[in-house]
């Protein structure tokens, strides 16, 4: 790896002004929602204060199958240049926060983890950038005025909130979850409203026995139900899971009998509580119509228990789910069960 980060620098030009000297001025500040997959699990701020750096990561953290709330802050003093005083790195988010970068290459430094190493721009409009950073491909987007909106990387994707804006940390949605309106039976529904496609172009069909027992089987490959570091991988037989682990492993083994399905993103409810984050997918059938199914659980897909916020790939960022976790995060929507009359 070391040897192709290498030839990556050597096939691009240096660029030594795209060192985040113009990232941002001294005093200002932005915040970031942080997605996988297009499910919220953290916010990233940024801080340029006389010289001084910060980077502030509050995340989705899960203990004992309990989901709360990881902080890491890393402060790091910058020259006039951008870089790291003593240094020749760059701060990564400093790097992109202000741009688009020119294209050619600088070395790097991730925040969290301190590695360093050559973070390159191959293509750039005025408000655009894409390229890789540490051999990860990334594309960026700006606004007219140059600031960071979107940045994506693999499965994972940032997107600034509005200064001042009002949000809820992701930790906080996935224990407290959402107030369901309107008492304790009828149909779920967002208010106000919003549309989610019944199925897929890429989605195949299949038959409802098979659906089943592949649902069955994957529920049973996870002895413990629960969020773990299964969510955010593929692979790890055996071990415990919670939805998310449950959908993509049902559509990696369903690809592998050459059967596409749909990953839903939604709401569940249970036991008359707040409607909280989870995931399940969405099966074609033959002769039309769908199956929605929950392998984490078994429990039928009912409209009073699950409500879909979002249908998507199950590979890819997600971004249309991650655009409705958002606007949930916002506020944007409540969550109301429909009357006998409506």
């Amino acid at each position: 790896m070391k040897a192709l980060l290498a030839i990556a620098m050597l096939a691009l030009p240096a660029n030594p002004a795209s060192t985040g000297a113009e990232a941002a001025r001294a005093g200002t500040s932005a915040r970031f929602v942080f997605a996988w997959r297009g499910v919220p699990v953290g916010t990233v701020g940024l801080s340029l204060e006389a010289g001084r750096f910060t980077y502030t990561s509050r995340h989705l953290h899960v203990r004992d199958g309990h989901a709360g709330e990881r902080v890491r802050e890393v402060a790091l003093r910058v020259d006039a240049s951008g870089r790291v005083t003593g240094a020749d790195a760059v701060p990564q988010a400093l790097w992109l926060w202000r741009g688009p970068p020119p294209e050619g290459c600088v070395k790097g430094r991730e925040e969290l983890s301190g590695q360093e190493g050559p973070h390159c721009v191959t293509a750039r409009s005025p408000t655009s950038a894409e390229g890789t950073m540490l051999g990860a491909r990334f594309r960026a987007r700006y606004d007219e005025g140059g600031q960071l909106q979107a940045l994506e990387v693999g499965d994972s994707r940032f997107t600034r909130a509005a200064p001042g804006e009002r949000l809820r940390a992701p930790p906080e949605l996935f224990a407290d979850g959402v107030p369901v309106e309107g008492g304790t039976e009828g149909a779920l529904r967002l208010v106000p409203g919003g549309t989610v496609p019944t199925r897929l172009p890429e989605m195949t069909e299949w038959t409802p026995a098979e659906a089943r027992a592949l649902s069955a089987k994957v529920h049973a490959a996870f002895p413990d139900k629960g969020p773990s570091a299964a969510d955010w991988r593929a692979g790890g037989e055996g071990e415990a899971g919670g939805c998310l682990a449950h959908a993509l492993r049902y559509a990696s083994l369903a690809r592998g009998r050459g059967q596409r399905v749909g990953l839903v993103h939604g709401l569940l409810v249970v036991d008359g509580g707040p409607a909280r984050p989870h995931a399940w997918v969405r099966v074609a059938l033959r002769g039309g119509g769908t199956l929605d199914l929950d392998p984490t659980s078994l429990d039928p897909v009912r409209p009073d228990t699950h409500l879909a916020l979002a249908l998507v790939p199950p590979e890819g960022p997600a971004l249309e789910a991650g655009a409705r976790w958002l606007s949930l995060l916002r506020g944007d929507f409540r969550v109301v069960r429909a009357t006998r009359t409506e």
